[in-house]
């Protein structure tokens, strides 16, 4: 792992407090924040998380953190997230598939922090793959609305078939160039089938 994944994780560890509830994001930084967490709740910190992903719940539940579901809590204090690539303004996430569940968490957090290393930081304009969660049934539809994009369900590589969200959705993969990434978000939202972006 990078050192530059360690210290954005540690950075945002600076953050937590006794008594908290967390949002726990996904990816690689966000793999080494649960782990450096874990650290402190075996030296007695006590928190509550809440997971985007369940292969965050699993590794939270690991270094022996207590999980529980958003109905179990009264408000997120804190999360902690990755993302793809990120401006000063905005972000792209998605690249693990859970894109929907990471923007509910991260929506209601009281605050929300981002940790990316150096080479996710990209100039004023986003560019590359957007990420799309489709109901299956829509996914054909959705794509011809997006066919400049080049639109792609996400294909698994340890499976056979479509890379399944943890909500039973598909993810489709489109290539975009971002001028005005609200105005993309609040069009993309308004075609039938996408359940986020």
């Amino acid at each position: 792992m990078s050192l530059a994944k360690i210290n954005a994780a540690k950075a945002a560890l600076a953050y937590v407090k006794d008594g908290m509830c967390i949002g726990l994001g996904s990816g690689t930084t966000v793999k080494e924040f649960i782990k450096l967490l874990g650290e402190k709740v075996r030296k007695g910190l006590k928190v509550t998380c809440v997971t985007t992903s369940f292969d965050s719940r699993m590794l939270a539940i690991e270094n022996g953190i207590f999980v529980t579901e958003t109905d179990a809590i009264e408000e997120i204090d804190l999360a902690v997230d990755g993302a793809d690539s990120v401006t000063k303004t905005a972000l792209l996430k998605g690249g693990g598939g859970a894109l929907t569940r990471e923007k509910i968490i991260d929506y209601n957090a009281k605050k929300f922090i981002v940790i990316v290393d150096e080479g996710k930081v990209q100039d004023r304009t986003l560019r590359g793959e957007v990420s799309l969660e489709v109901l299956p049934f829509a996914a054909p539809l959705v794509m011809r609305q997006l066919k400049k994009s080049n639109p792609r369900i996400r294909m698994a590589k340890a499976k056979l078939g479509p890379v399944i969200s943890d909500n039973g959705s598909f993810i489709i993969d489109c290539d975009m160039v971002l001028e005005n990434p609200k105005e993309t978000e609040r069009s993309l939202k308004s075609i039938p089938g996408i359940i986020e972006n």
